[in-house]
Formats: structure tokens, C-alpha cells, sequence
């Protein structure tokens, strides 16, 4: 065939297409959701960004990037190449200046002495936890729906640990979700577990009773414990799961006082 009567190949005009923003948010993730269908999984998206420290005398630069497949390119991802020019950025004011980036929160960090509970938790928080619309804290995939068992001892030889030297007798916790922590520490406490239920279902008469209000839907419920469970020589500690609005366990503060209890932690 003569070369002008050859067919010129079409290219992809998506090859050469590329879209830029100087502000990364909402608008970048539906840029990516729009072109996913159109694009090769692998179509490369950079993150960048540049931090400038100028003090009228002194200028330098530090920066940050980021390359990943569009498959996995989200706002979020933003945050690695920020933390890589600000940790640069730190690196280059204490080599120039001698700064360091909030020591006070490094100091306060190393005078907390978390252990491998701590840690461990704190961990599955930031990866597996999820706030939800109400401000709660969602972590059902580890501590109610589904346990991470070795966690929960970590959590609870480190939290009894912190205890000991109360001398705790019992431990009030709140049924069921307080179980999956205070079962843990009791055990290593050696001391029985005593669970506040809702009222409801079968429960000895004799009760200590403290009302409260769920977080969740606002609704005013009963926390019941049987009088025969905690007596004044008994030395409580209280251990629940998470702390929301408080309002379980000051009914909790209140049952123990109406039985004569002493709390100790």
C-alpha cells in the first residue's frame, strides 16, 4: 500500500489526558470515580506537595509525593506525601535551628509508658475503627461482633497491671460489651467479674437499680445488680469498653454507692 494511502493508527487521546489540582478534596475523588471507567487500572496518579519555610532571610523548600494506580487513588492518600514534606520540613528546621516538632507530645508520649495493650489497641483503632454519624466509635471488627482475643489479654494484663496495687475485690463492668475487656483483667486480678444488666429478662428482685441515658437513640434505661453481688467491704473496679457520654457509668458510681461499696478505680 502507498504510504499516503496508509491508514494512520488512531491513538488513545487518553494517553495524553491529565488533569491537575492545586486543592485535593472532594473534588479529586470525583474526578477519580469519573475516569475509573474510562481509564487503565494502573493510569498513574501523583500526589505532591511543597512546603516553603522563609523567615525574610532564610528560604528552602521540602517536599513530598506520592504515585500510585488510579484504582487506589483516593483524597486520603494525600496525607502520605504531606507527612513526607513535613517530617523533611522538621528534619531541615532541627539541623538548621535545633527544633524539634512538638517534643511535648514526645515527652508526654514516652512518660505514658504504653505497653503492648495499649499499643495494640490503639493500633486496631486507627486501622479497623469507624466513627459513625452519631459520634460513636464503631469496633465491632475486634471487640464486639468479632474479638481479637489476644488483644483483649494484652488490654487486660496491661490494665491490671495499672490496678494491682488498688487491691480491687470485684470488678463491675457493664453486660455484655464490658465483658470482652473486664473478663480479661479479672483474670489476671484474680478477682470475680459482676456484670450491670438492662432491666429486663430474669433477675432477682432485690436489686440495686441506677437509670441513665443511652447515647445512641437518647432513650432512658435501667442498669440492675443484684444486692448480693457487692457489699461494703468490697473494693470495685470499673471497667467498661468505651467511653461515650458517660452516662452508664455514673449509674454504675451510683449502684455502687447504694450497696456501700468503695470504688477504687
Amino acid at each position: 500500500v502507498p504510504p499516503d494511502q496508509q491508514e494512520t493508527p488512531q491513538q488513545d487521546p487518553r494517553i495524553n489526558t491529565g488533569y491537575s489540582f492545586n486543592n485535593v478534596g472532594d473534588n479529586v475523588d470525583h474526578m477519580v470515580e469519573a475516569l475509573k471507567p474510562v481509564s487503565l487500572p494502573s493510569r498513574k496518579t501523583l500526589f505532591r506537595t511543597c512546603l516553603c519555610y522563609y523567615d525574610g532571610d532564610i528560604e528552602f523548600l521540602e517536599f513530598g509525593g506520592l504515585d500510585c494506580d488510579i484504582y487506589w487513588a483516593k483524597s486520603l492518600r494525600n496525607f502520605i506525601n504531606v507527612n513526607q514534606a513535613v517530617e523533611r520540613m522538621c528534619q531541615t528546621c532541627q539541623l538548621s535551628f535545633g527544633l524539634e516538632y512538638m517534643k511535648w507530645l514526645v515527652d508526654a508520649q514516652e512518660a505514658m509508658n504504653f505497653g503492648r495493650g495499649g499499643l495494640g489497641l490503639r493500633d486496631r483503632v486507627l486501622k479497623d475503627g469507624r466513627v459513625l454519624p452519631n459520634g460513636n466509635i464503631d469496633v465491632s471488627a475486634f471487640m464486639h461482633s468479632m474479638v481479637d482475643v489476644d488483644l483483649m489479654d494484652d488490654c487486660g494484663q496491661e490494665l491490671s497491671d495499672l490496678f494491682r496495687d488498688l487491691k480491687p475485690t470485684k470488678i463491675l463492668t457493664v453486660a455484655t460489651t464490658g465483658l470482652i475487656i473486664a473478663m480479661p483483667v479479672a483474670k489476671f486480678l484474680q478477682v470475680p467479674v459482676v456484670c450491670a444488666r438492662k432491666k429486663g429478662g430474669s433477675m432477682n428482685d432485690d436489686t440495686n437499680n441506677a437509670n441513665y441515658v443511652q447515647k445512641i437513640d437518647g432513650k432512658d434505661q435501667e442498669f440492675l445488680v443484684s444486692k448480693s453481688h457487692l457489699n461494703f467491704q468490697d473494693r470495685i473496679l470499673i471497667i467498661d469498653d468505651f467511653l461515650s457520654s458517660g452516662s452508664s457509668q455514673k449509674a454504675l458510681l451510683r449502684i455502687i454507692s447504694n450497696s456501700g461499696a468503695k470504688v477504687v478505680g
